[in-house]
Order: structure tokens, then sequence, then C-alpha cells
């Protein structure tokens, strides 16, 4: 059996040539990745041969919107979905509000949009705002004790009204993974446009959006090894029925219907070093280049997800014991390797810290799901919870460093 190739792996990352980088065992990769080498070539080479106006007539400039071009065709292809599907944005929080801001010839007076209890504030609020300005109804899907989305709990708030359901297709905070699937086929016979956030699940599982279809998903690029983006597909029937959000002249072309202002130009280049990544990793473990880049993505990524589901299975055991509560599931069957813990009689700000001393970096707080974190009981929000969040490039022995000193706590 194939198995990823860590020390293959963190060849591919300049940082781990860095001192700092090297020595230190970095769980924040929830909050954000290291940047892999060969997009890092890309970012710089545009900066240092091509920061000019793209597109225009001289050589220069055709070479520039060229590899910008090639940035958005490449992140197309890793996705198996149209380029002109595709809006590239600076944050997928940018970009939820700007489809919040898209829809509102949809979402009407009587009309209603689900979100989940679960959700990041950026998958809440830009509904929420929407709502309230149109006079919609904004229903909530709501969590279990555990921090869980259940189907049973969504069929009450199905109705004709319903015209959107945004949610998470995996908790940054919980590590669930949603069943989105189920959730789009009891959504489309009733019309209901389904929106995911899939920032959380990207980094572990590459989004496969041709199999599960959806209306609309969203993740963000820099915490899957590039530059700080964000990145939109909307199916083009749900692109139709929206507004477009960018110049009244660019509204015929399929890419810049939602793109309001434009992010940057390199960042956009750079895109096409994620698919060099993709596909040297795939030659590396596979012996060959055979099959589309979508495909041989996929694999990649399945091998990315073993790996860090042994690893954070790792961790859970070596903590099992402590005075220690755990969001969501104890073992790794249906989550993704990003765990939410915290002490009754211990600030995470407390294990953050003594973490740190030791080279270790695993952040606390509320990452953004406040609202999560108050319906589960957590008295203090801002100290939150300590998020230990795995990258495919993280090893056992840093498990167990990490482990450690948790145990060395209590």
């Amino acid at each position: 059996m194939t198995v990823l190739d860590v020390e293959f792996v963190r060849s591919c990352f300049p940082a781990f040539q860095q001192p700092l980088p090297a020595r230190t065992a970095f769980f924040e990769n929830a909050g954000g990745s290291y940047v892999v080498g060969q997009v890092l070539e890309r970012y710089i080479r545009f900066y240092t041969e091509n920061k000019v106006q793209p597109y225009g007539a001289s050589e220069i400039c055709r070479v520039a919107g060229e590899q910008m071009d090639l940035g958005r065709q490449v992140m197309a292809d890793l996705l198996g979905v149209d380029a002109g599907a595709i809006t590239i944005g600076p944050s997928t929080t940018q970009n939820i509000n700007t489809l919040a801001l898209a829809a509102a010839g949809l979402v009407t007076p009587g009309s209603a949009v689900i979100v989940t209890g679960q959700d990041h504030e950026a998958n809440i609020g830009a509904w929420e705002r929407l709502c309230r300005r149109s006079g919609a109804e904004l229903r909530t899907w709501p969590v279990d004790g555990d921090g869980e989305l259940k189907l049973e709990q969504l069929h009450p708030l199905l109705d004709g009204k319903v015209r959107i359901l945004c949610m998470t297709h995996s908790s940054n905070v919980v590590g669930t993974v949603n069943p989105v699937a189920d959730v789009i086929r009891l959504a489309r016979p009733l019309g209901i446009r389904v929106v995911l956030d899939g920032v959380s699940v990207a980094p572990h599982s590459w989004p496969d959006i041709p199999s599960l279809e959806p209306d609309a998903y969203c993740f963000s690029t820099y915490k899957t090894y590039a530059p700080h983006l964000g990145i939109m597909y909307v199916s083009p029937d749900f692109a139709g029925a929206l507004d477009p959000q960018c110049h009244y002249f660019n509204s015929g072309y399929p890419e810049k219907r939602f793109d309001a202002a434009g992010p940057d130009h390199a960042s956009i280049a750079a895109l096409a070093g994620l698919g060099d990544y993709f596909a040297a990793s795939h030659s590396h473990h596979y012996g060959h280049d055979r099959g589309s880049l979508y495909a041989r993505t996929q694999a990649v990524s399945s091998l990315m997800h073993a790996h860090e589901t042994v690893l954070c299975q790792r961790l859970l055991d070596g903590i099992s014991d402590l005075p220690l509560r755990i969001l969501g599931r104890t073992r790794m069957e249906g989550r993704e390797a990003n765990i939410a813990l915290f002490c009754d009689h211990m600030p995470s700000s407390t294990m953050s810290a003594a973490l740190g001393r030791a080279d270790i970096a695993a952040g606390h707080g509320h990452f953004y799901a406040r609202r999560l974190l108050e319906n589960a009981g957590i008295r203090d929000p801002d100290d939150g919870v300590l998020r230990i969040s795995f990258g495919h490039y993280n090893t056992a022995g840093e498990v167990d460093r990490a482990v450690s000193v948790l145990r060395g706590l209590f």
C-alpha cells in the first residue's frame, strides 16, 4: 500500500530549510499553512519578471496575463470544473459576503435562509445581514451537545420558503465531516440552493466538487499551501440566478461576475504552482503522471488524509486519560485532523503558552466560531479552546512532543 513520504513532502516546503520553522512543531494549520516551494517559485517569478498591468499589447504585459490565466486554469483543473465557474477573491469570508449580496434578488420577504450553529461567523453573519435587510427569515440548524449537526434536526427546517442553505463541510472547531451529500439530496427537490464552506476540510481532503454537485463551494488557498486567496465555485445555473457584483461591463464574463475588486495578480499566477506540487507528488508516489490533474490530486489527497488521520489518532490516544474535553468525536472516524479541546480548571491560553515555550505552535480562542463555543457552555469564549490542527507535513515525533507537554501540565 502506498503511504505518504513525509521526507519528500517536507523537502518541497522551503520553510523547513530555515532554523525556526525546522524546529517548530506547527499545529496552527487550520489558521494557515506553510506555502509549498512550487507556489513560491511562481509567485517570485511574477513579481521579478512580470509585475506589470497584464493583458496589454507588449510582450511583458501579455506574458503576465498568460501566467494569471494559467493560475486560474490550473485551479479549475485541480477541482475538475470549468474555469469560468471559479471566482478568485481575497478570502472565503469576502467571497461568502459577496455571494450573499448577489443573492438579494432571491432572498425576499416571506422567504428563508438556513445557517448552522456550527459555522464560522463568515457563514452566518453575511446571511443574517441579508435577511435583516430583506425581511426574510433566518433559520438555524442547531448543534447537539457535542457540537455536531444531526440530519433529523434539519428536516423540520426544510420547506418551500427556504431559498439558500449555507453550511460548513467540516467545522473549524468540531472537526466532524458533515453529511453534505445527504443535505444536497434533501434540499434539491425543494429548490433550495446549497452553499458549502470547505475551508476546514480542503487541507485534509481536497474538494470533490464534481461528485458533490453543490450550488456553491468555497475554500481558502492560504490553508492549502498557497497564497492568501479565496476560491469560490458557483454552478452556472446558480450563477445565472444571482445579481452580478462586478463592474457592469464585466458582467458578461463568468469568472468576473462575482469579482468585486480583484486580488493580487501574482497570487493568482502562483496558483499554478499548486498544480505543480500535486503533479510532482503524484509522480513521486505512484511513478507516473497518467490521468487528469483532478484525478491525480484526489489520489495524492487521499495519501495526505491517511497520514494526518494516523497522526491525529496518535494525539487523541496520547491524551485520552487527561482531564480534557474534546469537542466532537474522540475517534477519527468521520472527522478531520483538527482537534479542539479545553479543560474546566485550566485556561486554554495556559496550555497554548506551555506548548509555545516548547516550540510547538497551537493557538487558542474561538476561531470565529464564537456562537458554537457559547452554545457548548464554554465560560470564556475569548480564551476558548486549544486547537491542534494538522498538515500533511507534520510528523509522529512532533505529535509526541505535543502529547508530552500536555501530559506534563496535569
